[in-house]
């Protein structure tokens, strides 16, 4: 039996891929950029792993997908927009997250799929909090479209478990960073700021610094995938290091490890921008006996180093 991994060439995908290979899980990934860029080359080079180049939204794609392997377990990282991006085009937003979400649950119950496993957002799904730490109980008011969408596709995976008996695992993941994070992406603090303090480049920071946000490292992130896929347990669960940092306070460290001072630019801080929010994640610990491992100093340290290694050599 196999998982299938949508997104299994982004960063994060990338790496619950290399989590799910160590387990021993036949893995079969379905991303655009297959054939484009190869974020691990070990893991590309297994035989336990089907590369198919493709779209969430070709459904032809998928049906072929479902028809030619067993597939027992899904992993849904696939999201056309990012918080700024969906709030310019909304109807976009909807039309390809949800509706193809909804394509792909229809294929999951066809094809008798155990399992479904959605990374959805520990921050846009809850929009301003009234208190922290923010459990899963907490009230969910977005303030972005791409919150309201991520939480449209938690509430399509309990009806189809109430309708149809597919089980899931929501995973409302803080901020993800580590080797493999894009330095040019829209979002990614970390890999961003440690990429531009590197080459000598401006930091935009929208407001004073003083968001407060939970980061933590993308391979305690796949290392929880692959436990929940393993589990028998199945809901929605925050998922992060459970403690806030301010902007100001990660240009810090990372001017600390990177030996170099950050140039900052300010500016006016932006509507879809939650102030401060920092989860709790004491039901994952509980329900599987996870927590976020990595020390944030030495996660930083990798960033670096993964960022030097793709440099020429004159840079």
């Amino acid at each position: 039996m196999t998982t299938l991994v949508l997104g299994g060439c982004g960063f994060i995908g990338s790496h619950v891929v290399q989590a799910l290979l160590a387990q021993g899980e036949p893995v079969v990934v379905l991303d655009r950029s297959v054939g484009r860029r190869a974020p691990h080359a070990g893991v590309l080079a297994s035989t336990a792993l089907h590369q198919v180049r493709g779209d969430l939204g070709n459904h032809g794609d998928l049906e072929r997908l479902f028809a030619d392997h067993a597939i027992k377990d899904v992993v849904h990282l696939v999201s056309s927009t990012v918080p700024g991006s969906s709030n310019r085009d909304p109807r976009f937003d909807i039309l390809t997250n949800i509706g193809d979400t909804v394509s792909l649950l229809d294929l999951c119950v066809k094809h008798a799929v155990r399992k479904v496993l959605f990374i959805s957002s520990g921050g846009a799904v809850y929009g301003i909090p009234r208190y922290l730490p923010v459990d899963e109980d907490h009230p969910n008011d977005p303030i972005s479209s791409y919150g309201i969408t991520k939480l449209a596709v938690e509430k399509y995976l309990h009806l189809y478990k109430h309708l149809h008996g597919l089980d899931y695992v929501v995973i409302r993941a803080a901020n993800p960073y580590g080797p493999g994070q894009q330095p040019h992406a829209e979002q990614g603090a970390i890999g961003v700021f440690t990429d531009r303090i590197l080459r000598g480049d401006d930091i935009v920071i929208w407001g004073d610094g003083s968001v407060v946000r939970d980061y933590f490292h993308v391979r305690d992130l796949a290392r929880l995938c692959a436990l929940a896929l393993a589990s028998p347990v199945s809901g929605v669960f925050n998922a992060g290091s459970g403690v806030g940092r301010a902007l100001s306070d990660v240009i810090a460290n990372i001017e600390a490890v990177v030996g170099r001072s950050a140039r900052i630019r300010y500016e006016s801080g932006r509507a879809l921008d939650v102030p401060r929010i920092v989860l709790d994640v004491s039901r994952v610990r509980q329900a599987l006996g996870w927590q976020a491992q990595t020390v944030f100093k030495d996660g930083l340290a990798e960033v670096l180093q993964w960022l030097q290694s793709r440099r020429p050599p004159s840079a």
